[in-house]
């Protein structure tokens, strides 16, 4: 026999990557088989069966770990997080009423034994059957004793049979390269080593590489391939008064060749280095009533806490959920130059890639753009196979972490602006109305951490938004002044009403939510808005003193030496 080496490894490596294609093929050929004969066995011992569904989600990572210029970690890790739902009783009242029951997530072998396979679903689905039938029990007997609930909409709705294939995922040829990753990454936090005022500097990456499935009992079939690139750089120093503040700079892409160029990185770290050492001078805010501009990513994560939150319709099936907007279908909730949307079929927005693109949800429901305010004026909510009263269907917005319950959630919000300023004559606004209010300044909020909100009725319905970059503008045209110590807080209706301009500029805010089913990718854009009052509280301090001992490489005593001669 005569043999080409070199066609004859061709022809190996063509036939791995054969394999390896069919066996992602595999997994999805298992879940159904299994699926319906687990069902059909089911519904045989017990009528009440009425809807099953598997979700799997596959899912590989790359990270990378630095430290004031060393690399302290490297992992990949590949898992499978398998998520069975089981309803019994019917479209009308079934096990997940207002409890959540019903599902029982477990893990499937990252193999491509469908033996192995069907075990682990096998035993995870009998787990989820039995919870189901404890809730269900638990539900009927609460109908018998408890008042009628105000929402009397059923609790499931059907929805179209999707069948959806991404293509095998390459795993080699998306694997990153580590050693070029690693070498950005450690450049950039040796650029805060050489800051003697940081107490820490990190650089970070996660690279995550997904392929979810969906099927169900309807005939939908759902493979979705989706890919995330995080990149931070995180930073601290302390205050004399022992105050902690830290900076950070966040850079998301969905491959790692999307992030910005090295040198723009470390442009960007210098500057957050110098505003480290700034703020450890600022001085500290106190409590403030009055006007205020926050930025376009500041106002993006002020629209998604204090509004978005209030659009996600399966929380209003509570009778414990506060309802802001149930009723309001049709009425202004904002000032009638602002528009919302919320768009999970969207990769950028402008020259921005964005976290909170998805093609289907994960009840296997297509994604949809949902314009939910229209010149101020409240069109619709988020909604889920699960409706409440006044709105039935789902729009594409059930979502959750993998193992956990879909809920109503957020994608990629967009507020617009049909009036517009520019940012000059926006603080110019600033400027007039902290004088008209008799205060020397107003605030303009550049940067912001992140925030949260309460929407029950058993607390008060509050928010805040946690700011890191904050400057007074004074009236009579000083410098801006840096200071610290700031959190913005109030209650979303009043808050509301207190918009009065926007700039012609959109900014995003690239993010991870996390609610009842978990941490979810979500952005928020917007231009910057001007409010004519907020209302600031100080933010909370450490009471510990700086660092006693000096850093190690700072310390010029440690590292002077005396020689001597034998």
């Amino acid at each position: 026999m005569i043999f080409n080496l070199r066609s004859g490894l061709a022809a190996i490596g063509l036939t791995f990557l054969t394999q390896t294609l069919v066996a992602q093929d595999l997994l999805m050929t298992t879940l159904s088989k299994e699926l319906q004969r687990e069902f059909d066995q089911l519904k045989k011992a017990d009528d009440r069966l009425y809807y099953m569904s598997y979700r799997v989600d596959d899912i590989t990572t790359y990270s990378i770990r630095t430290s004031f210029g060393a690399i302290t970690g490297i992992d990949s890790s590949r898992y499978r997080v398998f998520s069975p739902t089981v309803r019994l009783g019917s479209y009308k009242l079934d096990n997940t009423h207002n409890v959540g029951f019903g599902q029982f997530p477990g893990g499937i072998p990252a193999v491509d034994d469908a033996a192995i396979i069907r075990l682990a679903v096998w035993k995870n689905t009998d787990n989820a059957y039995k919870n189901a039938v404890q809730a269900y029990e638990q539900i009927l007997t609460n109908k018998k004793v408890k008042v009628a609930e105000e929402d009397s909409a059923a609790d499931f709705s059907p929805a179209p049979k999707v069948v959806y294939q991404d293509p095998p995922l390459r795993y080699a040829a998306l694997r990153p390269d580590l050693d070029a990753l690693g070498k950005n990454l450690a450049a950039y936090s040796a650029v805060l080593k050489s800051n003697p005022d940081l107490l820490t500097g990190i650089a970070t990456i996660e690279f995550k590489i997904i392929r979810k499935y969906f099927t169900d009992t309807d005939g939908s079939s759902i493979i979705e391939n989706s890919t995330s690139t995080w990149q931070s750089v995180y930073s601290s120093t302390k205050a004399p008064d022992g105050m902690e503040l830290p900076l950070f700079q966040m850079y998301y892409a969905y491959e790692p060749s999307g992030l910005p160029s090295r040198d723009s990185v470390l442009k960007d770290i210098r500057t957050m280095s110098a505003k480290l050492t700034a703020l450890r001078s600022a001085p500290v805010a106190d409590p403030f009533v009055g006007p205020a501009i926050l930025s376009g990513r500041a106002s993006g994560v002020f629209f998604h806490e204090i509004f978005g939150h209030r659009l996600e319709g399966k929380r209003m099936k509570s009778d414990f959920d506060g309802h802001t907007f149930k009723n309001k279908i049709g009425t202004p909730v904002l000032p009638d130059f602002l528009s919302i949307t919320l768009d999970p079929t969207i990769k950028q927005v402008g020259q921005n890639e964005v976290n909170g693109f998805y093609r289907y949800d994960d009840e296997g429901v297509a994604a949809q753009k949902v314009n939910v305010v229209e010149a101020g004026i409240l069109r619709s909510f988020l909604m889920t196979r699960t409706p409440i009263n006044g709105s039935s269907g789902s729009n594409g917005h059930a979502r959750t972490a993998p193992g956990g319950i879909p809920e109503s959630r957020q994608s990629n919000l967009i507020v617009k602006a049909s009036a517009t300023q520019t940012a000059d004559a926006l603080k110019e606004l600033l400027r007039k109305e902290a004088k008209k209010q008799g205060h020397e300044y107003g605030y303009y909020f550049e940067d912001v951490q992140g925030g949260f909100t309460t929407v029950g009725r058993t607390t008060p319905n509050a928010f805040n938004v946690m700011p890191i970059e904050v400057y007074r503008v004074f009236v009579d045209g000083r410098p801006d002044q840096l200071v610290r110590g700031v959190d913005l807080i109030g209650t979303p209706l009043s808050m509301f009403r207190r918009i009065i301009a926007a700039d012609n500029t959109l900014e995003t805010f690239n993010g991870m939510c996390g609610s009842n089913s978990g941490w979810v990718p979500v952005s928020a854009s917007s231009p910057a808005i001007f409010v004519d009052v907020i209302e600031t509280q100080k933010k909370s301090k450490s009471n510990d003193r700086l660092p006693v001992l000096p850093r190690p490489d700072l310390d010029r005593s440690a590292h002077s030496s005396t020689s001597t001669s034998f």
